[in-house]
């Protein structure tokens, strides 16, 4: 019988050990293509700022958002150490320093600053007449932070206030300068963390300056320990040559 032209004739067993070797290899090759493949397409985690305005307080009626998130809140205490009207560039607090750029002015409620709100009479801090725009920068490995802020001028203001760190996220809302001083609260997910805050008088500079208070901030909890993409190939390529070995024994023993 003459073979077919450009088909060479062969073994019939050698020639399956040969195509059972190629599928294995062909196998081993698509696991391996698969997993990589699905590492590289699995989702980034998506860190993002959230904003959490005056109804989320942690002052009554307030609904307390972020310590009902799982953060721990901790007060950046007041320093009675400065003198009333002494101007500060860095608060201290249990998590780090803050520091204020440009530079803010220690006021009293009410001697110095007449009127806050939900009763509040301690220490505030002055952004300056001729000031819209104050920065916060705040301490490594924060996941949430909040204020009160109130105008200067009595009358109602629009204040803006943006967190800022990979993303950012502004909340604006308006603000009464005759005891009406506003929560304004942030927060991170995922990788994200708060780097600096920055408030700012929209009105141009007709609220005459603004000042902040009650500040309070949270560290950023630490994730849980997850494999490396190394390992995890790792592990599924050993699987898939141990199911190749397998076979090519299962073969050899029926041969």
């Amino acid at each position: 019988m003459i073979a077919p032209r450009n088909v060479p004739s062969f073994n019939i067993n050698l020639a399956g050990k040969h195509l059972m070797k190629v599928l294995s290899a062909l196998a081993l090759g698509t696991a391996c293509s698969i997993s990589l493949s699905f590492i590289a397409s699995a989702p980034a985690a998506k860190a993002a700022i959230f904003s959490v305005p005056d109804s989320g307080s942690w002052v009554p009626p307030g609904t307390n958002t972020l310590s009902n998130l799982g953060f721990n809140m901790v007060e950046v205490p007041n320093d009675p150490s400065q003198p009333e009207f002494s101007f500060i560039s860095t608060l201290s607090s249990p998590l780090g320093n803050l520091t204020f750029s440009p530079e803010v002015q220690k006021r009293d409620v009410p001697e110095s600053w007449q009127t806050w709100s939900h009763g509040y009479n301690e220490e505030v801090y002055f952004s300056g007449f001729n000031v819209a725009t104050t920065t916060i920068t705040l301490p490594f490995g924060i996941g949430a932070f909040d204020l009160y802020v109130e105008p200067n001028n009595f009358n109602l203001f629009e204040i803006a206030v943006t967190a800022m760190d990979g993303t950012t996220t502004t909340l604006s809302q308006e603000v009464n300068g005759f005891g009406g001083a506003k929560y304004f609260g942030f927060y991170a997910t995922d990788e994200d963390m708060l780097a600096t805050i920055t408030v700012t008088d929209q009105s141009g500079g007709a609220a005459g300056g603004f000042a902040v208070g009650e500040l309070r901030l949270a560290a950023k909890a630490v994730p849980e320990a997850v494999p490396e993409p190394a390992s995890t190939l790792g592990v599924l390529a050993f699987g898939v040559l141990g199911a190749g070995s397998l076979l090519k024994r299962k073969q050899e023993q029926k041969a």
